[in-house]
């Protein structure tokens, strides 16, 4: 656990040890990278190998044991009750409790992967601001596929306001907590407003400016490294990633289309 990501805990284990069942105040997901597992949940079992995510709703009793003697090597990552209902709000404002997830397990997988990666970018030495980022798009496209989208347009000049900011000070690293107390708003209402207005997070929309801007400095012959810098990123490989993302090529495949 990250002091700024407090409502998360992310577990990686390598273990043959047994569980009895349980309970959890959090709302969690896992998968097994190695091995397979008997996983209960309520009153049912499943057989869980990899290619599969678990899930389990705050106070569902439930386990997961390694079915072999060897070890099975798991991510499990667990989320604060309240900030997942806050996510499910800006989705829909009709929403006045946690919604509960319907299943269990899930089989998919596009799932699967993205999970992983996330799990991976939650270890890694990404920014802060990457990692929340990430964690707000899995999440909000997970549980808008059980939660009708209310889909409204706010009208709020503050939209404008944060936007304009983001524009002046793109190379800059600017968290949805520095949003939020610049602006005087809930992180999370924020969140909503870029979800009606453009349909990305804050940190996406600045990513955006960044890459941007990264386009017409490469058009101009600039260094990699530098425009990696001039643009704010941490370091190279973080704007590579990044640029290839939102671009679709490389910063350098790019580059050369200009002479």
């Amino acid at each position: 656990m990250h002091k700024a990501l407090p409502y998360l805990e992310l577990r990686h284990s390598n273990t043959g040890n047994h569980y009895k069942e349980h309970i959890h105040e959090s709302f969690s997901m896992g998968i097994n990278l190695k091995g397979e597992s008997l996983y209960s949940n309520k009153e049912k079992k499943y057989d869980f190998k990899k290619g599969l995510i678990a899930v389990v709703n705050p106070n569902e009793i439930h386990s997961c044991n390694a079915l072999e003697k060897e070890n099975h090597e798991y991510y499990m990552l667990y989320l604060d009750k309240k900030w997942c209902f806050e996510i499910q709000k800006t989705i829909s404002s009709n929403i006045i409790s946690f919604i509960e997830y319907p299943n269990a397990l899930i089989n998919d997988e596009d799932h699967y992967k993205n999970f992983l990666n996330l799990c991976k970018l939650l270890f890694s030495n990404s920014c802060i601001e990457e990692k929340e980022n990430e964690l707000i798009e899995f999440f909000t496209k997970l549980f808008e596929k059980n939660i009708p989208n209310s889909k409204e347009k706010i009208e709020d000049r503050n939209f404008e306001k944060i936007c304009k900011y983001l524009k002046e000070n793109f190379k800059e690293n600017i968290s949805l907590d520095e949003l939020a107390k610049k602006f005087s708003l809930n992180s999370f209402y924020i969140i909503k407003l870029f979800k009606a207005n453009i349909n990305m997070t804050p940190h996406k929309y600045l990513l955006n400016i960044k890459i941007n801007y990264a386009k017409e400095l490469l058009k101009k012959r600039e260094t990699i490294v530098n425009t990696a810098l001039e643009c704010g990123f941490v370091d190279q490989s973080h704007f590579h990633r990044n640029f290839l993302n939102i671009v679709a090529t490389t910063p350098k495949e790019y580059r050369k289309n200009f002479i």
